[in-house]
């Protein structure tokens, strides 16, 4: 037990144990039965009267120590009224949060696209082996939005070397490649309609441009959703020589090389950097719902 003493101005703190080893008077209860280790809130000091033991010279330091001992329960409190101690750390998800994927994320994955294309069309972009397939390729390719820890739009990726897209694109995952195929862009059926779509395609897009030996991306869409993908500043390079059952396609191209590539090496690429976070910020609260896909 500890017990705090105020000495010539000073605050001191003392134990119980301490205490004992001097010459001091005895604490007394309410009823007044003597104790030396009775609690310093229900105990007080016997009071110091002129002509006691404690005037005399010998006991001057004593008496200089003796006086009313302010309670130590603000320093420790007794144990019944203490606070629990924490178990461990508290977490908290954010409320949102942008991330590559990864291979553990696929079933998550799937499940969106799955129901966000076959109500559509019926076909779905990637089956689950070929999300595992690229999420293991090419994770750095892939871009999640998760709200709360649940994924709610997502687009995956992989590279590509040739001027057009080819069957071999569907599957394939060229290292050396300059040229970004977007294989699917979904949206959580949850959250459509709330410019998701966009402001992910916007986000991908700005991280692409990091990317020193990315020089342009390219997608395949059905014929309703070029002007989705037009307010993304993608451009129409020609019908698609890639057919899916009774489906056909429209490719669409965005130059990524540029500005990013010109700069990397100024202070401006920085300042870039900034204005494309600001303006992020400002587009996640206040982006318009455009179309959006699947």
């Amino acid at each position: 037990m500890f017990f705090v003493q105020l000495t010539h101005g000073e605050w001191r703190v003392w134990s119980s144990s301490s205490l004992r080893d001097y010459d001091q008077p005895p604490l007394r209860t309410a009823e007044g039965i003597n104790t030396d280790d009775a609690p310093l809130w229900a105990v007080e000091r016997t009071a110091v009267t002129h002509g006691s033991d404690e005037e005399r010279p010998e006991n001057k330091h004593t008496h200089n120590r003796t006086m009313s001992l302010v309670s130590a329960v603000p320093f420790m409190k007794p144990s019944h009224m203490r606070s629990p101690v924490p178990q461990g750390r508290r977490h908290t998800l954010p409320a949102s949060e942008f991330r590559s994927l990864s291979p553990e994320d696929a079933i998550s994955v799937f499940e969106i696209e799955r129901e966000a294309f076959l109500s559509v069309s019926g076909e779905c972009p990637l089956h689950l082996d070929e999300v595992r397939h690229f999420l293991t390729l090419c994770p750095e390719l892939s871009l999640g939005w998760f709200e709360e820890g649940r994924l709610v739009a997502f687009i995956i990726g992989s590279l590509w070397d040739q001027e057009r897209l080819t069957m071999d694109a569907l599957t394939l995952h060229k290292p050396h490649g300059t040229t970004v195929h977007i294989h699917v862009l979904a949206v959580h059926r949850t959250f459509r309609q709330q410019g998701k779509g966009s402001i992910l395609m916007w986000r991908y897009l700005q991280y692409l441009r990091c990317l020193p030996y990315v020089r342009r991306a390219v997608l395949m869409c059905e014929d309703f959703l070029v002007p989705f993908y037009q307010k993304s500043s993608f451009k129409v390079q020609g019908p698609s020589e890639i057919t899916v059952g009774p489906l056909t396609f429209t490719e669409m191209f965005y130059p990524v090389r540029g500005h990013a590539f010109m700069r990397r090496n100024s202070g401006l690429l920085r300042t870039e950097r900034l204005v494309d976070f600001l303006w992020l910020s400002v587009v996640v609260v206040g982006h318009p719902a455009p179309l959006e896909t699947g």
